[in-house]
């Protein structure tokens, strides 16, 4: 039974193991990066809608002066006809269409003041979330070199496992390894365990007195089992 004191320092090493892998998968620094990337996405779409609409607004701006010109022309066309126009009716429709034109640059003129505030307010979202983008890679840029540092710990800690797991395992008969082998890879909790008082540390189940008993009847050469869940005693 005094083997088994080996392989439970072997067991401890692989149960170490197994957590060190389970930590790894689930650092909080790797949960820090994400979150950081995924709020920065945010930023980065909110910005490409607001660069959308911010160009659209300064093409409809753009559209406006080009029509506000052609009215110009259109007013300076007919005030220059008028004045060459002697017949009351055709003077008239020169003045209508003068009136026409001035109408629609001045409707074209409060379009385009109503756009360039709409471009202020887009140009002022623009620098906050290009500020916030700004600030976001910043975090990113902290969250990358704690996760590497993070994963750099657990690597060196598996390397020091998994070297001590080597010289621990060295010691240990290759046929009681193998046992305990077949035995681990069959279950999810410790396949060689302590024994507490009456208490199995694999399942934590107490043992009855009867149980008890006849582990202590078991003779050198056997493996004394957990009669509840089958895992190795150290008792």
């Amino acid at each position: 039974m005094t083997a088994l004191k080996p392989l439970l320092d072997l067991q401890q090493i692989d149960t170490a193991l197994l957590q060190l892998k389970h930590r790894l998968a689930r650092l909080e620094e790797r949960t820090n990066l994400a979150t950081a990337t995924t709020v920065n996405n945010g930023f980065k779409k909110e910005l490409i809608g607001v660069n959308a609409q911010l160009a659209a607004a300064k093409k409809d701006i753009e559209t406006l002066e080009v029509a506000n010109h052609k009215c110009e022309t259109s007013i300076a066309k007919y005030a220059q006809q008028l004045k060459t126009i002697i017949a009351p009716r055709e003077a008239e429709a020169l003045q209508n269409e003068i009136a026409t034109a001035t109408a629609a640059r001045s409707a074209n003129d409060d379009r385009e003041l109503e756009l360039l505030e709409v471009v202020e307010q887009f140009d002022r979202q623009q620098t906050e979330l290009n500020n916030q983008i700004v600030k976001q890679n910043e975090i990113i840029e902290q969250a990358t070199h704690a996760l590497s540092a993070a994963i750099a710990q657990c690597e060196q800690s598996q390397i020091d496992l998994n070297t001590k797991r080597t010289t621990t395992s060295s010691n240990i008969d290759a046929k009681l390894i193998k046992l305990y082998d077949l035995k681990r890879n069959k279950r999810t909790t410790p396949a060689v365990a302590d024994l507490h008082r009456a208490t199995c540390q694999s399942c934590h189940l107490d043992l009855s007195t009867v149980e008890l008993a006849a582990l202590k009847k078991i003779v050198d050469g056997e493996l004394p089992e957990c009669p509840n869940c089958d895992c190795y005693l150290v008792v």
